[in-house]
């Protein structure tokens, strides 16, 4: 396993508009995969205890850039990142590990292998081929978890791998744009077999052998979708092992605010927002729109966003509008999950209004 040698470097880290405070950090040279050494710092986590420290100079991926033209729905490239980090957490605390993106897969080892775990032709121009054969899985995104060992060293302590599996299978014949529906079923098998055959690929590297690894499943919304999917499943491999511990089911999914699945699945909450739209409307005649997204995990309500979009009209206008809406957040919303409400002009965003989980008032600013 690579190590790294730590020197203790005290600083204060100030910045406008963010807390002060004094935190140490620490200085190592890492050897990368190319078993050169490189001065490297560690970033404390005094932000916040939910997040992982960080290495810099930041080492980007091996397979920086490709996430973007795998999945072409910006909202699930941001959740796929994103979210892995948040199921990591449950293995790989950020009390005890250090976040590093993925160093060991470049964007050719990405690549074969979504060619090679994928259907053959996939140029085929006959349709029954692409109906019968679809190419489910789209990519696979690797994070690094670094690990102290001894006073001054680091290690790789662990690995976690994303899988995102299309439920939406698109194909082009002469031109022409087919779709293929791809059922959770048909998505969730494929996904466990594509990934015991990228299990074995990775312990083929002799540096990967003895790393814990924890995969998650990834299932995407529609190209043309303004939520993103959600993830569905992980498992966990032990050191050295070949084979996965029992899969996990992933209870979570992001809802879209109105919507027919928001009516019939998230009644109460989508007549919270359809109450709050109507305060948006009597307030402000020259309102746009009003859009909400809910994450939630099992059937508990998580983060909530509201963009609501307005015409530009003068600053004391959104002044007065911003004070209303934070009123109503206070009457409409309950605190046990957060909220952000943003507000739009077709210049930029004008004011932001947020609370999370478990406080009292919300907060708010508006922009210059």
């Amino acid at each position: 396993m690579k190590k790294a040698t730590i020197v203790l470097l005290s600083i204060m880290m100030m910045a406008a508009c963010t807390p002060k405070f004094e935190s140490d950090e620490e200085e190592v040279i890492q050897e990368n995969t190319e078993n050169t050494e490189e001065q490297q710092s560690i970033v404390p986590s005094q932000i916040s205890e939910e997040d992982y420290q960080t290495i810099i100079p930041y080492q980007p991926s091996a397979a920086r850039g490709i996430i973007t033209s795998q999945l072409q729905n910006s909202y699930d490239v941001d959740e796929f990142e994103r979210g892995l980090i948040r199921h990591a957490k449950s293995t790989f605390s950020p009390e005890e590990y250090l976040f590093q993106e993925g160093q060991y897969l470049t964007d050719d080892m990405v690549l074969g292998w979504i060619d090679d775990l994928n259907p053959d032709d996939k140029f085929s121009q006959d349709y029954d081929y692409h109906m019968e054969n679809p190419r489910i899985f789209s990519h696979v995104l690797e994070h690094n978890y670094l690990v102290r060992s001894g006073e001054n060293s680091v290690e790789l302590g662990g690995m976690v791998i994303g899988i995102a599996l299309k439920s939406q299978y698109e194909f082009s014949i002469e031109g022409t744009t087919h779709y293929r529906d791809i059922s959770y079923d048909e998505m969730l098998e494929t996904g466990k077999k594509v990934t015991e055959s990228i299990l074995t690929r990775i312990r083929n590297n002799e540096d990967l052998q003895e790393v814990p690894i924890m995969v998650a499943l990834y299932r995407q919304n529609e190209n043309n979708a303004i939520v993103p999917g959600n993830f569905v499943a992980k498992a966990e491999v032990e050191p050295l092992a070949q084979t996965f511990n029992e899969w996990q089911s992933i209870g979570e999914k992001h809802v879209l605010f109105p919507s027919d699945e928001a009516q019939d699945e998230f009644t109460d909450q989508a007549e919270l927002i359809s109450d709050f739209r109507r305060e948006v409307e009597d307030y402000f005649p020259n309102y746009i729109g009003v859009v909400g997204k809910g994450f939630y995990s099992g059937d508990e309500l998580q983060e909530l966003t509201i963009n609501v979009n307005v015409e530009f009209n003068g600053r004391q206008e959104i002044v007065g509008l911003t004070q209303h809406l934070y009123s109503s957040v206070l009457e409409y919303f309950p605190n046990h999950y957060d909220i952000d409400v943003t507000i739009e002009s077709e210049r930029k965003q004008e004011a932001l209004i947020f609370r999370k989980a478990g406080e009292e008032e919300p907060e708010y600013h508006i922009y210059d």
